[in-house]
């Protein structure tokens, strides 16, 4: 079939793909199942043909290319068995990666077949994403131009023109504009004797204004031969001086060429302008490792060795003392990736257990129910495991009950192995794929023997507040029982691997089994972050710590995440339900990984190495961070309005991190122009631990009020940033995008200080 790195033979291989080659899946039960899988060009799927056997199953199945994540070689399970047959060689594995972090593994009958699938089905995969994206921004277009058409005719007149380029930040020259205008008429509309575009002759008009100079500057810089087209070879020269891919062959490089293509004018195999535009736009030229958007990391470590997303009061729609309880406080935050979910269960009616925040006026909802909902949604967005935070108030009866939900409910899922003598760690969360843990009480020898069960400090709390709202006799009972509750041995033997242990002193937390863990305020934990910040780091090496937000948060508002993440605290819990900063924060350290909401701590939070935080960093880790603040495109008015004055846009870049890493910068401000504002001003920040730096840009709007409105914004961790020109497509508060809205940058990473 010839040599795979020539581009003759991706051409070959993808009308392979197009007519289909048997191949194997592994099903679930581990059994392979051979089917003709072939790829639909037209409607961009993966398809196959079903059993013959089975009547219902003769339709061809299909997936689509876009929910694709990656293909990779090798396979993907947990413990890969086959049963019935002996294991296949495994360079003859392959498996896709899935939204949301399915895996689907297959094998061929050649090495040969394998590589042609893996490089043709990530050919086809880029083209789809790339044809989504300009998809995206056609509909964007058409929008501008639905809304423009206050009279519904179809078309826009000069006067609809201007007002709809006032709606888009864009100020100019009207004369210019009118010139621009007619040149984009060749239908030569008249409505009412008056010249007027069609949806054709918008877009023509629109792109004559949205011209880049910067993009065209660096597209002439590097097209030496000839100004209109770029070679494979000079695309190469590009790709490895600026963004710094050294790696890749040239037949990569030619591949860019045929998925951003050129133009109809553009010879085949030679990149347009309009093509190299295009790449830059797109995912592989995108501030974010594009790589980091699928699992990544090393996933076989133990527990304690990994940040994990986790929320606080998920139950709750609003603030902390009235408002609604609901199941889809759990479906959204695990539909974010969260994997530590907060139950506070209660006595109910009809003996069944209930949630809510105790002593509030809280709406309540059925425990059943909320467990059913985890049980749904526990692992569509990634299949690592899931943690319940235990708050039980409830008597023994419904204790009873409340196990029973749990083991009848979520069955197999939940992991209730008993902790083996011979393990001296957490396990992985490799190990753990599709199970749900339930964090909580355990009880002890001396428990069993009478006495009862000490409360973890967020408990006491809870029961703290019962008591101050319950009569004065009351009152009393519930100072004697502040500090002790009677557990059932139903609800113990469920907890395994996440025992809660009310903790003390790090000198006692020495002697615990590494199984069990604490929860900390956040003003005590920022308190042990002051006077014992390397002791705080030492436990979390090998136990579980949550960190939760203090009582007078009532608002629902947020701690400040970074600050325990600095000390390798794991579960960092956070109100879900509130878009503030700390939990963009939180989002923008949970993206990479495949947001899988497991990420890996850096070495010296998991290593022997002594780290504080309070401390001056390391020299030789430090990194120095050259940006360089290019240009914006379609910066939106504040609220993404289409009324009010064009906005005045400056770019801030903040960076959040190690404590001595708190750097911020910003431009001066463009006049009149969100639509193409240039900058181009460069700022160099001298990061000391990159590995723990979230970097932040948050583009605003500048005012002579001094309400300065945030525009856009976007955050990534320092380990994801990608060097040489790339695009920041910008998101609101709650970390959805802002189609098309876009900033252009340079990066440089250097080690060390000069």
């Amino acid at each position: 079939m010839g040599d795979l790195t020539d581009e003759k033979s991706l051409n070959s291989i993808k009308s392979i793909l197009v007519n289909g080659t048997d191949l194997y899946k592994l099903g679930p039960k581990g059994k392979l199942y051979c089917r003709h899988y072939y790829i639909d060009i037209q409607n961009l799927t993966l398809k196959y043909q079903g059993s013959k056997k089975k009547v219902r199953c003769r339709q061809p199945r299909f997936l689509d290319l876009c929910d694709i994540e990656a293909v990779c070689k090798g396979w993907k399970t947990g413990g890969l068995k086959i049963s019935g047959k002996r294991l296949p060689k495994e360079d003859l594995f392959f498996y896709v990666i899935v939204r949301p972090n399915e895996t689907i593994n297959f094998t061929a009958a050649t090495v040969e077949l394998r590589d042609m699938w893996v490089r043709g089905l990530t050919h086809f995969i880029a083209m789809c994403k790339n044809i989504h994206k300009e998809w995206e921004y056609d509909r964007w277009l058409k929008d501008q131009f639905r809304k423009a058409d206050v009279n519904g005719n179809g078309s826009l007149n000069f006067s609809e023109c201007t007002s709809l380029l006032k709606q888009l930040n864009i100020c100019m020259d009207k004369k210019h504009v009118k010139a621009l205008f007619d040149a984009a008429q060749f239908h030569h509309n008249k409505i009412q004797e008056e010249s007027a575009l069609d949806q054709e002759e918008f877009v023509r008009f629109y792109h004559s204004i949205h011209k880049r100079p910067e993009i065209e500057q660096l597209f002439k810089q590097y097209t030496m031969k000839n100004a209109t087209i770029m070679e494979p070879e000079e695309l190469y020269i590009f790709l490895k001086e600026q963004q710094k891919m050294s790696q890749v062959t040239l037949s990569y490089f030619r591949r860019i060429i045929d998925m951003y293509g050129g133009d109809q004018e553009t010879e085949k195999g030679y990149l347009s302008f309009a093509g190299f535009q295009k790449f830059l736009l797109s995912e592989d030229c995108n501030i974010f490792n594009k790589d980091h958007h699928t699992v990544y990391q090393d996933m076989s470590q133990p527990l304690s060795h990994y940040f994990i997303a986790s929320s606080h009061n998920t139950y709750l729609l609003q603030g902390q003392l009235i408002g609604e309880s609901s199941v889809e406080g759990y479906i959204f935050a695990l539909k974010c990736g969260c994997r530590c979910l907060e139950l506070d269960v209660w006595n109910g009616p009809n003996e069944e257990p209930i949630i809510y925040h105790g002593r509030t006026f809280t709406s309540k909802i059925l425990l059943s129910d909320v467990v059913e909902v985890i049980k749904k949604y526990a692992f569509v967005t990634s299949r690592y495991p899931v943690i319940l935070s235990l708050e039980n108030h409830c008597g023994e009866t419904q204790q009873l009950k409340m196990a029973e939900h749990f083991v009848n409910i979520f069955g197999d899922m939940l992991y209730t192995t008993p902790v083996s003598e011979d393990e001296t760690d957490l396990p992985s969360p490799e190990k753990l794929i599709g199970k749900i843990l339930l964090k909580g009480k355990k009880l002890s020898e001396s428990t069993i023997n009478g006495e009862e069960e000490l409360l973890e400090e967020e408990e006491e709390a809870e029961n703290q507040w019962e008591s101050r709202e319950s009569s004065l006799k009351e009152s009393r009972q519930g100072s004697k029982n502040t500090q002790y509750r009677k557990l059932t041995q139903e609800v113990s033997d469920l907890v395994n691997y996440v025992k809660a242990v009310r903790f003390q002193a790090f000198e006692n937390a020495s002697q615990w089994k590494f199984y069990e863990m604490s929860s900390f305020r956040e003003t005590k934990a920022a308190s042990l972050i002051e006077t014992q910040a390397s002791s705080f780091v030492s436990y979390n090496k090998k136990h579980l710590s949550r960190v939760y937000p203090k009582g007078l948060r009532t608002d629902s508002s947020n701690l400040d995440p970074v600050q325990f993440w600095n000390v390798g605290c794991q579960l960092v819990a956070l109100n879900y339900q509130t878009y503030d900063k700390a939990f963009f924060l939180n989002e923008a350290k949970f993206t990479p990984n495949g947001k899988c909401g497991y990420i890996l701590k850096p070495e010296f939070l998991r290593s022997a190495k002594r780290f504080d935080p309070n401390e001056p960093p390391n020299r030789k880790c430090m990194k120095k961070l050259t940006i360089k603040i290019i240009s914006g495109q379609h910066i939106p008015k504040p609220g993404q309005a289409t009324e009010g004055e064009i906005v005045d846009p400056y770019v801030i870049i903040k960076v959040y991190g190690h404590p001595l890493d708190k750097l911020k910068v910003k431009t001066s401000f463009v006049k009149n122009n969100g639509f193409n504002p240039q900058w181009n001003e460069t700022f160099t920040l001298h990061i000391g631990v990159p590995d723990l730096a979230i970097i932040v840009f948050t583009v605003k709007d500048e005012s002579m009020s001094g309400k300065n409105y945030k525009l856009g914004k976007y955050a990534l961790p320092f380990s994801s940033l990608m060097e040489g020109y790339r695009h920041i497509h910008l998101l609101d508060k709650s970390f959805q995008p802002i189609i098309p809205a876009s900033l252009f940058v340079h990066v440089a990473i250097e080690d060390g200080f000069e």
